[in-house]
């Protein structure tokens, strides 16, 4: 641990014209991914940083991926040093490298989100309340509400002012026992905790400020409180945070998105730098202008000019179906009058709101000898066969994972019942310990 501190100890650098609070305001199609890329380059070709002093952050593990794919081309194998990941990724190696701080084992567990139900199941049992009155999957929804907001039990408690709020407080209390007892965190935790540990121990917080000269964030409009005070937290050494984002294509607010941050960055950085990226090289005017008179109603957002240099294009098209086999028939016929002026099935995607009406759509691609592609089905990860596997190799890392146990112990079927699992649930409850150590203590073994 001393020589890692000591290799990330950075040596101080003068101020850069370039340096600074930066928000980018990035409309559809204006190629923002390219302007971060490119600034990444920049930053270390012409600036002269190390790649490992840069970090660029992203929503999801696709666009991380891109962005890495496209710095490649750019920097060669200085790529390999920057930091360029999700927001979850990057929470969960500080967490296994300095967790320690905060009591978090260095081999916790994540739990997904059929884990956490899983766990919100039985804390409601534990307590006692009805599932049916109180929805298990509201009910996370409360907690990962809270933590989102950086609120632990009792900040929580202390804002709940109803019935069911304090309903939550009690199962938030609980889960968050069966948690540690499970040495396992959650995706919200892992941002929670973060935050957490450069709060509570400056120290930690000080060597990645200092490593960090430049910290970016993309898809900024899709961030969430905790993910915007980790930010925040990052670039207090050197304030080169760099934003890009833009409040009009805000869609994860039910994933406690707050569209606040974006709009309230030039509070925070009352120098940062404005720059608006308005050509779009996607679309055509006509889609542009469509999307702007449906989006100027929203009162929370940044007012931009989009425009391109692709022309006006062909008129939108509304078409009304009597049902739902209409509209597929419809979708079908115009697929099969551009596959004859031209276009490739493979530049066509037929899009809609709820995966249950895909199958008017495929039913009619089948009838008319249209081959498609289903985009989102299960994935490898999800598929049951894998989770058991999964969930074995988890309880030999860490046999106090209560949530693979159970999921395994009667797989292959051991004859082990209801009433047993029910015994021993209790066992370990009452002695404030995982379930694995319950049967230990029951059969008087040891492991390791």
């Amino acid at each position: 641990q001393t020589r890692y501190l000591k290799a990330e100890r950075q040596p101080a650098r003068r101020r850069h014209r370039d340096d600074g609070p930066l928000l980018i305001i990035a409309g559809p199609g204006s190629g923002k991914t390219r302007v971060i890329t490119h600034r990444i380059a920049y930053l270390v070709r012409v600036v002269g940083i190390s790649p490992y002093r840069i970090a660029a952050v992203t929503f999801t593990n696709k666009a991380a991926r891109e962005m890495r794919q496209r710095l490649v081309p750019l920097l060669g194998q200085a790529a390999e040093q920057l930091t360029t990941t999700t927001f979850h990724a990057f929470c969960a190696n500080v967490l296994r490298r300095e967790g320690e701080h905060i009591g978090l084992d260095r081999d916790f567990v994540i739990y997904d989100d059929a884990d956490q139900m899983a766990l919100v199941k039985r804390a409601l049992i534990e307590l006692e309340l009805d599932p049916k009155r109180f929805p298990p999957r509201s009910i996370l929804s409360g907690i990962s509400s809270a933590k989102s907001e950086l609120l632990g039990v009792e900040g929580l408690a202390h804002r709940s002012a109803s019935y069911w709020d304090e309903i939550v407080v009690r199962a938030y209390e609980r889960y968050e026992d069966l948690l540690r007892q499970c040495s396992a965190v959650d995706f919200d935790d892992l941002l929670l905790k973060t935050y957490q540990l450069f709060d509570r121990v400056p120290d930690v917080a000080q060597k990645y400020q200092e490593r960090y000269v430049h910290f970016m964030v993309d898809e900024f409009q899709d961030t969430n409180v905790a993910q915007y005070a980790i930010s925040r937290q990052m670039a207090r050494h050197h304030l080169n945070i760099c934003v890009v984002g833009d409040p009009d294509q805000s869609i994860y607010t039910w994933r406690n998105a707050d569209i606040r941050n974006i709009l309230s960055f030039q509070d925070d950085y009352p120098k940062a730098k404005l720059i608006a990226l308005e050509e779009n090289y996607r679309s055509t005017q006509t889609i542009l202008d469509a999307a702007r008179s449906l989006i100027a109603s929203n009162t929370q957002r940044v007012e931009k000019d989009l425009w391109t240099r692709n022309g006006s294009g062909v008129p939108i098209v509304i078409a009304e179906g009597y049902n739902e086999e209409e509209e597929a028939q419809f979708v079908v016929r115009e697929i099969q009058s551009l596959t004859k002026s031209g276009t490739t099935l493979g530049d066509i995607a037929v899009m809609y709101r709820v995966n249950a009406q895909s199958r008017a759509l495929e039913e009619a691609c089948l009838r008319y000898g249209v081959p498609y592609q289903v985009v989102g089905g299960m994935k490898f990860y999800q598929r049951q066969e894998v989770k058991d596997i999964i969930a074995y190799l988890r309880l030999i890392a860490n046999p106090d994972d209560d949530v693979s146990l159970n999921r395994v112990i009667n797989l292959p079927t051991r004859g082990i019942g209801q009433r047993t699992l029910d015994h021993l649930a209790r066992t370990a409850r009452d002695a404030g310990t995982s379930q694995f150590a319950a049967i230990q203590a029951l059969s008087g073994e040891r492991v390791g």
